[in-house]
């Protein structure tokens, strides 16, 4: 059944996302085409222009995703939705689902954006593209190219699914007279909530990755308050470890959102 509703969510949604991605991409493409061949007087603002598109891709797309969700759980089309003779968890797990591979497939676009965004500034200074994308991914380390990515990627599971899961929460009865507000503050609550526990991670965990010395790259078991320390008394000090609590932090809390979420859909779902 889920595989059912999991396909049934890319139809419904296609008719709100596709428009929205279209328009993008083409805008990319032209914008990136414009500075790539140097029109006059137009380039610099199709690069920028280019640029801005590409940076606001992803999160387009997740506003689209939160609308999607909200109609249809808890707008006009809940009433349908909630007639299916399925449990509350396995509509949940199916748009939680479905906007997960929507949210990553944004983000590689966006990868690929700044790919092409790359190659239209090297044409646009006249240097070789191949060149200039090689001396780029030369230039960062590879451990550390992995770490900001995985870090992206997790960030943005655990963005979807908190999304699901304020909402959800905030559609229960004691919540849906404040309408979509009660979500809206649940999600700044969550927010300052998360800042304060990845900080506390941060530097408390005992889990980090050695920045200098000839063992850079390597786990150690520190967290980032000596460097922390370090820093209020020299700002100009640079940090040794960075802490990988930043990390663990997210996971465990997208696990707990998600058990949250699914239980709010199957026991306290109100379409007052």
């Amino acid at each position: 059944m889920i595989g059912t509703l999991f396909a049934q969510e890319f139809r419904t949604s296609r008719r709100t996302l596709l428009p929205a991605v279209g328009i993008m991409l083409v805008a990319i493409l032209v914008c990136f085409g414009a500075a790539a061949l140097r029109v006059p007087f137009v380039d610099g603002f199709a690069f920028g222009l280019g640029i801005g598109v590409t940076l606001v891709f992803t999160p387009v797309v997740l506003a689209v995703l939160v609308a999607n969700y909200w109609r249809t759980m808890y707008g006009a089309e809940g009433y349908f939705t909630l007639t299916l003779p399925v449990r509350g968890r396995t509509l949940y797990a199916a748009k939680v689902l479905h906007g997960l591979v929507v949210s990553l497939a944004a983000l590689a676009i966006t990868l690929g954006g700044l790919v092409l965004a790359a190659i239209a500034f090297a044409l646009m200074k006249g240097q070789g593209a191949l060149e200039f994308l090689r001396e780029a991914v030369t230039t960062l380390d590879p451990q550390m190219g992995w770490f900001i990515g995985g870090a992206l990627v997790l960030q943005l599971v655990f963005s979807v699914i908190a999304g699901a899961t304020m909402m959800s929460v905030g559609a229960e009865g004691r919540f849906n007279h404040l309408g979509f507000g009660a979500p809206v503050i649940g999600t700044i609550i969550l927010y300052f909530v998360m800042q304060l526990v990845n900080l506390a991670a941060l530097l408390f965990i005992p889990l980090g990755v050695r920045l200098t010395g000839p063992d850079a790259g390597s786990l150690v078991a520190e967290g980032m308050l000596t460097d922390f320390m370090a820093a209020i008394a020299d700002p100009n000090a640079t940090p040794n470890v960075i802490g990988l609590g930043v990390v663990i932090m997210p996971l465990i809390a997208a696990v707990l959102l998600w058990w949250w979420g699914a239980r709010s859909v199957d026991r306290h779902t109100s379409l007052r």
